[in-house]
């Protein structure tokens, strides 16, 4: 049923992307590139590309800020880095990192 209304929406407004994969935190990478490569072929010329989670705060000044600075390289990827920061081992955390 909820399947079905999905398709109902896309065929009416033609506004979701959908991924043969859970909606899950640890498919979170999968979302992304999913995201990267539709933007990349369906959108070749827009100058940049903004994705962001419903939990994210976007400071929209600071970014329309920088993006007007100065001519951007043709791709560029800006993202929150933790530096110093040892990997989560433990699998029941939420940002699990295997040792492999």
């Amino acid at each position: 049923g909820e399947q079905a209304a999905l398709r109902a929406e896309a065929s009416r407004h033609g506004d979701l992307l959908q991924g043969d994969f859970a909606d899950a935190y640890a498919n979170l990478t999968r979302k992304t590139l999913l995201l990267l490569r539709w933007a990349t072929t369906r959108c070749p010329a827009v100058p940049f590309l903004l994705k962001a989670d419903d939990d994210v705060f976007v400071n929209l000044p600071a970014l329309t800020t920088y993006l007007a600075s100065s001519p951007q390289p043709r791709r560029l990827y800006l993202g929150r880095v933790h530096w110093w920061v040892r990997p989560e081992r433990d699998p029941r955390a939420r940002h699990h990192v295997p040792v492999a």
